[in-house]
This record gives C-alpha cells, structure tokens and sequence, in this order.
C-alpha cells in the first residue's frame, strides 16, 4: 500500500468516526463565521483609538508588570529568532528562554507574562517569516530580520479575553488584575453600537497607551451631496502644497529651544550613565511631541481636502530624495512624506507620474521651458500665461491627471523639479481631454 492510498484510509476513518465529524464541523464552522466577518466588514468602518494609561494609580507591582511585558517580549522573540530553523518546533507553552546581558552571556529566564502574548509574538514571528519567504520565492531582494534592543507594541487579539472595557475610565488587561484607568474613554461615542476588536499595549516615551480598533456600522439610506470640484496639489520646498486654485499651505514645526539643549546636555554626557538615559528619554518626548503636531496639522489639511473636492490629483514626488539632496532641514521641519502617504491611500485621488515636468510646461500650449531655475518665482510662456510658478504646476498636474492620454517623457527627469538641467531637445506628447 503507498502513502497515498493509506493517507485515503486514514481520511476516510477520520470521517466515518465521531471524532473525524467533530473536527470538520468545527473548521466548517470557523470558516463560515471568517466569511460572514469578511462580508459584514464592508459595510463597517474602521477607527482606532488610543487611550492613555493613568500611571500614577497603579501600584508598584502594576507598574513593574507592565514594564516586564515588554522585557519579555523582547527577550522572547530575540530567543525565538536566535533557533533559527529550529523556530517551528517552539512549543508556545515553553516558559524557559535564555536570552543574552549587555556582556553578551547567556543567561537562563522563565517567562512570567499571560500564554496569549507568548502565542501572539510567536505567530508574528511566524508571519513575518513566510513573507520574506513569499517575497523571495518571487525573486525579490530581501533581507532578514534582526534582534531587537526594544520592544514598543503587543498585540491583544481577543477582546473579552485579552482586553475588556469595563466602566467609563477603565479597561482591563491579561495580566493585571484590576482595571487600568485610562484617558480618552470619552473618545467613544454613546450614540453609537461599536464593535470592538483586537487592541494594542503600546509604549511612548511619554507614557503607555491602548490602541483599539473599533467598528462602527455605516448608514447606507442616508444621501450626503458631495462636492464635485476637481483639484490639483503640488508639492514644493518654499509652500510645502499649492492648490490648483490658489490656496496654498505652509507646515513648518521647527526644533524648540528645549530639545536643543537636551542635545548639547547629552552630548556633554559618560554614556551609560543614568544621567544620560534620563536625557535620553525627555528628548525622545520631545520628538513625541513634535510629532504629534506634525500630524495634527497634516490630519487638518487632508480633511480640509477631502471635504471639499471629489477628486483629487497629485505627482508622486520623490520626497526622500529632497530630504537628501539640499533642501534636508526644510523636509525634516514639515510633513509632506505623511501627507502624501495619507493622500495615496484615498479613493478619490489620482497619482500622475513624477516625470512630468509640470513646473517646466505651459498647461496651455504645451511648451517645455528648460531655462526656469529656482530663482525664477513667475512662469512666463510667449503664449501670454504669466502666473506664479507653484499655483501654474499644480493647474498642470490637474490638467494633466485630467487627459486621457499619459505623459511621458522620453528623458528622465532629475528630483527636485526646480534643480536646473542641461539643454536638451525634448519631443513633448500632446494632451487631449477626455
């Protein structure tokens, strides 16, 4: 008898018996619950919020668990990703790791965190394996993962097991006992029946917080009428976006004097000294903060767009490429990176290729002019356009996302438009409007 036949026999026992019966209906029955979950999801919408956790009423135990949570997962997968190919055979219920001291010795530890936070980084682990795998099986350049030196996120998989909402200011979570007094509760809605799913323990330099995914059911019966504008944005170094009809936006968070002199402090400061960790930490607060008004005033900008036109049209800059280039402290100081990310994920916007020359090209007649330089604030054609520079590429990327027909140039085009080239001879393609 060969292996397939008896794999058939051993099928066929396991459906004829009551214990092969329990084992279908039970996968049957996930499945079907994954695939009413995958239907139901498209009539949802999906929010995250995040909650911060009130230190100052937990105890010293709490506080300490808490922390260790974060030990351990980072000790836990630094273990796991040092078997090697041996990562497989990990029995989640293993609690005994070795994981190495800043002398680099191997030192014994049994874990003390819930056995659903063994799993969940266990199976991330896991995910992240089988992708770099996928991406390899295609012939992409990939490379491996590395160890850790911290670990800032943990997943909570289970609402109801992992975590739970319990009073109007407290969430519980596995491993604590008590409720954990949380800031931003209010954040939810009374109005509204969410539908809570998997959260995240997360730590910032100033403090820890729960992220949790919420869904809310959208209402299909009621009819918003929704602008019809069409818009251009270009991106630029001077006014970070030109609107196609005018409006322009400036974002520029600077460094503040604060940071600056935690800078000079820790660099007067013994590395691995206390002291210098303690200044490490409130510089890394102070980028927390930086950060958050960088996404705030790109939040305001994206709904301000959004609201007001139905399409919009953007040129996939190469803004990595500026930050490099000459122009680093002006990128760095504003956010366009994280606008432009948020704007590619949009529906209702379409990306034109960053090889069209649109500070270069009259939208009118069609006419490249290689001599403009950065100096030059005004576009003049000989067709009689005369109009600033910012507002005249944005109108050409509206017209251009608006054609039916693609640009492309024959040459490439170096980043940053501004940055002048050498004379060339191009053949422009015409445009057409649909």
């Amino acid at each position: 008898m060969n292996f397939n036949k008896l794999l058939d026999f051993y099928s066929y026992i396991c459906y004829t018996t009551n214990i092969g019966k329990t084992m279908l209906t039970k996968n049957e029955k996930i499945r079907q619950t994954l695939r009413a979950t995958r239907a139901k999801r498209i009539t949802q919408k999906c929010s995250v919020f995040s909650f911060k956790i009130d230190l100052s009423k937990l105890n010293k135990l709490e506080t300490n668990t808490l922390k260790m949570f974060f030990v351990e997962n980072k000790r836990l997968y630094n273990y796991l990703l040092s078997l090697e190919n041996d990562i497989s055979s990990f029995d989640t219920k293993t609690r005994n790791i070795i994981y190495k001291d800043k002398d680099k010795k191997d030192i014994s530890y049994t874990l003390t965190m819930p056995a659903k936070m063994i799993q969940t980084n266990f199976r991330s682990l896991q995910q992240s394996l089988r992708s770099l795998h996928g991406l390899k099986s295609k012939h992409r350049k990939v490379g491996k993962l590395k160890f850790k030196s911290e670990y800032n996120s943990i997943e909570l998989n289970q609402y109801g097991l992992t975590h739970e909402i319990k009073s109007k200011n407290r969430i519980k979570i596995t491993g604590i006992k008590r409720p954990l007094k949380v800031f931003g509760l209010e954040q939810l809605k009374t109005n509204i029946n969410y539908e809570f799913a998997n959260a995240r323990l997360v730590k910032k330099p100033s403090g820890y917080y729960i992220a949790l995914t919420c869904f809310e059911n959208l209402d299909v019966t009621r009819t918003s009428q929704k602008p019809v504008k069409e818009v251009g944005i270009d991106f630029g170094i001077k006014t970070n976006l030109t609107t196609s009809d005018g409006e322009k936006f400036n974002i520029c968070v600077g460094e503040s004097v604060r940071l600056k002199s935690l800078q000079k402090k820790l660099s007067r400061q013994i590395k691995g000294t206390n002291n210098r960790y303690k200044t490490l930490l409130k510089i890394r607060k102070e980028y927390e903060k930086l950060t958050n008004k960088k996404k705030d005033k790109a939040n305001k900008i994206i709904n301000y767009l959004g609201v007001n036109y139905s399409k919009i049209y953007i040129q996939d800059e190469l803004i990595k490429n500026w930050h490099a280039g000459l122009f680093g402290k002006q990128v760095q100081h504003s956010c366009l990176g994280f606008i432009k990310a948020k704007l590619k994920r949009m529906n209702n916007v379409v990306v034109i290729p960053a090889s069209v020359p649109t500070t270069k090209l009259c939208y009118k007649c069609g006419k490249y002019h290689d001599e403009i330089t950065l100096k030059d604030r005004k576009f003049v054609c000989s067709c009689g356009l005369t109009e600033d520079r910012d507002i005249k590429a944005a109108k050409t990327i509206l017209f251009v996302g608006q054609c039916n027909n693609t640009y492309i140039p024959r040459e490439p085009r170096i980043t940053p438009a501004e940055r002048k080239v050498p004379q060339r001879n191009r053949k422009l393609t015409t445009f057409s409007r649909g």
